[in-house]
């Protein structure tokens, strides 16, 4: 996929876009293809952390969008049915593949913070060590688990918007990731 600069636009203008792609426009649809395309391909990536991987799964989101753009309602934030279509693909990929997530790339310092480079050298490896064993436990999540546990912390979505990207109840959403930091926590008791 080419990356091209994100243009910011008002949501004014993603609906006139949206509405114009709709009616055949395939010029429109490709404005938001260059809007959306960095954030649904980091998503993926979240997922399946490999580039040509993340890339296909992008790529076949903006199709599925493409095709299925008469379905969208426009009372909706586009970007949010967008992430929904990825994070779909990418839960039946990782099914299909039976693949663990790899979490080498994940923003850590979001759960961990970054080394302070005033501690002293210990603190640092001790952190280091602490942030690799978090990694390690996250990719042994359960795909279900990883996918709430990316979708809270990485793309900050609200309980609510995790049940509706996931086809699942409000209450699951919540044991699924009490269930996931409750076991990040055991793995991480050493270093906590």
């Amino acid at each position: 996929m080419t990356e091209e600069p994100r243009r910011d636009i008002r949501p004014g203008d993603e609906l006139a876009l949206i509405q114009k792609a709709k009616r055949g426009d395939n010029e429109a649809f490709s404005q938001l293809v260059r809007i959306h395309q960095k954030r649904i391909y980091r998503l993926a990536y979240r997922f399946c952390p490999d580039h040509d991987t993340a890339d296909e799964l992008a790529q076949e989101t903006f199709v599925k969008a493409y095709t299925s753009l008469q379905t969208f309602r426009e009372e909706f934030k586009f970007s949010s049915w967008l992430g929904a279509i990825a994070t779909n693909l990418a839960l039946n990929h990782l099914k299909r593949q039976k693949r663990q997530v790899s979490m080498e790339d994940y923003p850590i310092q979001e759960i961990v913070s970054d080394p302070n480079p005033r501690a002293n050298p210990v603190e640092n490896l001790t952190e280091k060590e602490m942030r690799s064993k978090l990694e390690e436990e996250v990719e042994k999540l359960s795909p279900e688990f990883k996918a709430t546990f990316i979708l809270r912390i990485h793309e900050e979505l609200s309980y609510e918007q995790i049940a509706e990207r996931l086809g699942i109840e409000i209450g699951t959403v919540m044991s699924r990731l009490f269930r996931a930091r409750s076991r990040l926590k055991k793995a991480l008791e050493e270093y906590l």
